[in-house]
């Protein structure tokens, strides 16, 4: 793979949701649809060209011109005419977009697809698929639901939107509050998905981690911030600090127990765990719950010191607001810890019975180490 190439596939990975967001806002009568085949093409003609003619001095500049004159070409074939006031082309130079463009652009578009007339879980689904630019896979296994199920979401959402007219855009200096919610979890749901990358892709991993830190961090300067801000905030940066130590030399993945606790940047866990001290409100959202278990974790100075008693309580409490698969198999490996085996393994098992659920390697792994952990054989989970 030459120069060329590998700058394509970085802008590709970095830029492909921003580069939608900004051909949506800038023009709003193009469909998500042909936003997404404009950015594709304009890729397309990128690999093409580059590798012969030589890279552009502004790469990003570049994709970010030829999408704009793409769409214009686009909206003068659709209108019928020359005389549309915003068709001008302007030098790569002229338009100067810079990295706070995009970034800008990016939580302007998470705001927008979270439109109040579209369901929360579509919301979400448009939110990863066109601002994260998760795969279609990817958005699947965060909900525990097959592929199929999120290609007709999609379809259905992008029905809608055309159907009623609604504009997938908002005012940089009006976000809704009423859309935050759904706004942090989707940063959430980009952040937990840049940290299970595996060892070969984990300094990608580690670009979306600080994707999703750096879009959670606009809401926290904004005027928007509360306590559920601060809370996801602290979460992320209580595993933001232990991230560098997931992966030995070899970039195998190594266990909580196994991690040089020394390496942790404590810089970061301290601010994480100022800013859970100050986002305690009457009520905790499911973020809260989370930082406080990090927080044990990130406070233990070795693993036998973890207070897994609190954990478990916390546990507890976030599947009682926020009940997920993930959450009861970490309950289940807590409990261990805590010596509650056979609630643990009644929880596995209930899990493992699930014809989807069975399916999820972190639950396999966790059932393959608690029967060596028991001493039982693999006879014990038929």
């Amino acid at each position: 793979m030459n120069e060329a190439e590998k700058c394509i596939r970085v802008i590709y990975k970095d830029k492909f949701g921003q580069l939608i967001a900004l051909i949506l806002q800038r023009f709003q009568d193009l469909s998500i649809e042909s936003a997404e085949d404009i950015v594709q093409e304009t890729f397309a003609e990128a690999i093409l060209r580059w590798p012969k003619q030589g890279m552009p001095d502004n790469p990003s500049g570049w994709i970010y011109q030829t999408c704009r004159n793409k769409s214009i070409n686009l909206l003068k074939k659709i209108s019928k005419t020359e005389d549309l006031s915003f068709a001008q082309t302007v030098s790569v130079e002229a338009e100067e977009i810079s990295e706070h463009d995009f970034n800008d652009a990016q939580l302007q578009m998470l705001m927008a697809c979270c439109h109040p007339h579209l369901t929360p879980k579509m919301q979400v689904v448009l939110a990863l698929k066109y601002v994260a630019n998760f795969k279609v896979e990817n958005i699947a296994q965060q909900f525990g639901v097959e592929s199929d199920a999120i290609e007709k979401m999609l379809y259905r959402a992008r029905q809608k939107i055309k159907n009623e007219g609604l504009l997938l855009s908002t005012n940089r200096n009006g976000y809704p509050a009423e859309r935050l919610s759904i706004v942090h979890k989707v940063i959430y749901l980009i952040f937990n998905e840049g940290y299970k990358q595996p060892g070969e892709k984990i300094s990608q991993g580690k670009m979306m981690c600080e994707e999703a830190l750096t879009l959670n961090k606009f809401l926290f300067d904004s005027s928007l911030c509360n306590p559920e801000t601060k809370g996801l905030q602290a979460l992320m940066l209580f595993n933001i600090a232990r991230f560098d130590t997931r992966v030995d030399a070899q970039g195998n993945a190594l266990e909580l127990e196994y991690q040089d606790r020394s390496l942790w940047d404590d810089s970061l866990i301290q601010l994480a765990h100022r800013l859970l001290s100050e986002s305690e409100d009457s009520t905790f959202s499911p973020y809260h719950l989370e930082a406080a278990i990090a927080c044990v974790h990130c406070t233990a100075r070795k693993f036998d010191d973890t207070d897994w008693a609190a954990v478990c309580k916390y546990y507890e409490a976030l599947l009682k607001i926020y009940p997920s698969p993930f959450a009861e198999i970490n309950y289940a490996v807590a409990l261990q810890y805590n010596h509650q085996n056979e609630k643990a393994f009644h929880i596995l098992m209930d899990l493992h019975r699930n014809p989807y659920f069975n399916k999820l390697p972190i639950l396999n792994s966790s059932i393959q180490k608690y029967l060596e952990r028991m001493g039982a054989g693999e006879d014990t989970i038929r």
